[in-house]
């Protein structure tokens, strides 16, 4: 049997049956290799794609196109290229098993390299990312990915993880969040048998790669940063690779040890911005395809400027294309319209909930030190104006956790320098015991809780 000209005429009729997104990206890619006992296998370029291509909104279409065209085929398979040369390659030595080091946090097998979007806003740590996990060690040392929710920054170390155990499975690889680190430190320290830091050590310092999550968190906990500085140390000194991922840069965390900030940026020090709206449509295309829904070119271009002009993470943009899809199928529609947008996110109140709360905020300070909206945001710097405004800085950055250039936009136009010193500032003096400035901030919150 002809298996390169059956597919040919199966993949034929498959248009029409999967959504264009998914024909292109995960149907188009796959490619006949063999027929043996009447199963028919095909195989995928990327595991990604092979995940895609099994699920059953892909896998039944498949299956009924190959077997009306060779009704002698009694199985589908779907295999990745990596299986492919497994099996094609010649018999090996059994490889003892990798030692395993620490994973708490489960490895996410669909988070790759293939299947992260890249563009402008990304390119440069994707890139890092990918040379740490080609060379780990000798590419970037130590690299600290950061920038805000939902961004990619954990898919970029998922990634690593899973190109390291597909091309060196030997290495040892800790891989834990920032929380995990510091429970597993202070849960050593309770122990009272043998000797748990000890114990604790051999856990993260034998590590060829150490890869921690979120790592801003442990700006304040004193013992936490201290093990963590030498375990650093130990690891980079014997070239072995660190990666660690951040909200925020290490310059806007006053309470971290100046020592370890000045670790940090041995390195490269990377962030991830918003997408732009190209990217945007890229990343909506992708996630269209692996839910199977049919959006029209101009859904997509709405909700790519949408998610742009709203500066929304990935995560948000998703739930704004689960609820149009939603929308459509209430109304009995198949592929949703500009309408079905429209009437959907018309109630999302995002928007309007964070420029209502920070005027709630910058009138409970003006309102608290008795000066005027003028006076906050104004370019005047007299003392008793300046002090308030941190404040309000702080206060805006604190409770609803945005970005300090959208804050910027708020309190008058000021730079990000301006915004990251006023919030540093305070966060500083509330870290350092400072008790007036922790009752005025502390009595402003309770006000704006009121509103």
């Amino acid at each position: 049997m002809n298996i390169q000209k059956v597919w040919e005429e199966s993949r034929a009729q498959l248009h029409g049956k999967v959504s264009s997104v998914g024909f292109d990206l995960w149907i188009k890619p796959l490619a006949a290799v063999s027929f043996e006992n009447g199963v028919f296998t095909l195989c995928a370029q990327t595991p990604a794609g092979k995940n895609q291509a099994i699920q059953p909104r892909h896998l039944d279409h498949i299956t009924n196109a190959i077997k009306t065209t060779a009704p002698i085929v009694e199985t589908i398979e779907i295999i990745d290229a990596a299986e492919l040369e497994h099996r094609t390659a010649k018999p090996t030595e059994p490889q003892i098993a990798p030692k395993k080091i620490n994973s708490d946090l489960r490895v996410n097998g669909n988070q790759t390299f293939d299947n992260f979007i890249v563009g402008k806003s990304n390119q440069i740590v994707c890139a890092a990312a990918e040379g740490v996990a080609k060379q780990p060690g000798k590419s970037v040392n130590p690299l600290f990915i950061y920038g805000g929710t939902g961004l990619g920054k954990t898919h970029l170390l998922n990634a690593i993880v899973n190109y390291i155990l597909e091309t060196n499975p030997k290495m040892n690889i800790a891989f834990a969040s920032s929380e995990n680190f510091t429970n597993d430190f202070v849960n050593t320290m309770r122990d009272g048998r043998g000797n748990p830091i000890t114990a604790f050590r051999e856990k993260y310092r034998n590590a060829d790669i150490l890869l921690i999550d979120d790592i801003q968190f442990i700006r304040d906990k004193k013992g936490t940063q201290e093990e963590f500085f030498h375990t650093f140390n130990d690891l980079v000194q014997n070239g072995k690779q660190v990666v660690l991922t951040s909200d925020r840069h290490p310059d806007e965390m006053p309470t971290l040890e100046e020592r370890m900030r000045s670790r940090f940026k041995m390195g490269l020090i990377q962030d991830v911005q918003n997408p732009d709206i190209e990217m945007w449509m890229a990343i909506l295309k992708r996630k269209a395809a692996e839910s199977d829904y049919r959006l029209n070119p101009e859904v997509y271009e709405y909700l790519a400027k949408y998610a742009h002009e709203h500066n929304m993470n990935v995560r948000e943009m998703e739930g704004n294309l689960t609820k149009i899809t939603f929308c459509a199928k209430l109304r009995n529609k198949t592929t949703p319209t500009l309408d079905d947008c429209y009437e959907a996110l018309k109630e999302n109140h995002d928007t309007q909930k964070y420029i209502t709360n920070t005027e709630n905020i910058i009138n409970a300070v003006c309102e608290y030190f008795n000066i005027t909206r003028d006076d906050l945001i104004g370019p005047r710097r007299n003392r008793e104006f300046v002090e308030p405004r941190m404040i309000a800085i702080y206060l805006i950055s604190d409770i609803l956790n945005i970005p300090l250039m959208n804050i910027g936009s708020v309190m008058g136009g000021r730079d990000h320098t301006t915004i990251m010193h006023g919030r540093n500032k305070i966060e500083g003096q509330i870290a350092n015991g400072d008790q007036r400035i922790k009752r005025i901030v502390t009595d402003i919150s309770k006000m704006v809780d009121k509103e």
